[in-house]
């Protein structure tokens, strides 16, 4: 009869608990294991998700090589501003120049004053002659100057790529 009330106990005592034991040893082993495939499930993510492994790695620029239009487009004794190509192109005469509109202390963008016939660089107060040597500011150099072929189509063709002399200039 003892032995009854034995086994009656210990079932009745075990019909409250969860499934397994759930002790402490068995909880981290769950938390690693979890952790661990958490890891690796970001890992495969980024390699195989979204711009990862399969996403080509190619930088989507616009060529250093552009034509600007034709010598007759521009006036004589100008400076046209083209701000999507960031240059200045300066025609003196039949003499023809590409010039940076990044200012060389910080990079800011520069920009040509009329009324002074200058560069000037808005932030920081550098200046610029007409050639683009500094004279006066924090720039420490002056703006680059780029190299102007004419194609042969009869069109100006300015390659940011190449850095000329200052006196480098195209004569039309």
């Amino acid at each position: 009869m003892e032995a009854k009330e034995k086994t009656r106990r210990n079932t009745s005592e075990t019909e409250g608990r969860i499934w397994f034991n759930f002790s402490r040893r068995n909880f981290l082993t769950v938390a690693g294991w979890g952790l661990f495939f958490a890891t690796i499930g970001a890992y495969l993510s980024q390699i195989l998700g979204y711009k990862g492994f399969f996403y080509p790695k190619v930088l989507f620029e616009p060529s250093p090589k552009f034509a600007v239009g034709e010598p007759k487009s521009f006036p004589e004794n100008s400076v046209t501003t083209l701000k999507s190509r960031k240059i200045f192109v300066v025609r003196d005469g039949n003499s023809f120049k590409a010039i940076s509109v990044v200012c060389q202390h910080l990079g800011c963008a520069v920009e040509f004053s009329k009324e002074k016939n200058i560069f000037e660089c808005p932030c920081h107060g550098s200046k610029y002659y007409r050639n683009g040597v500094n004279f006066a500011g924090p720039a420490p150099r002056p703006l680059s100057h780029f190299e102007v072929v004419l194609s042969d189509s009869g069109k100006l063709v300015v390659d940011t790529s190449k850095i000329v002399p200052i006196e480098t200039e195209l004569i039309v």
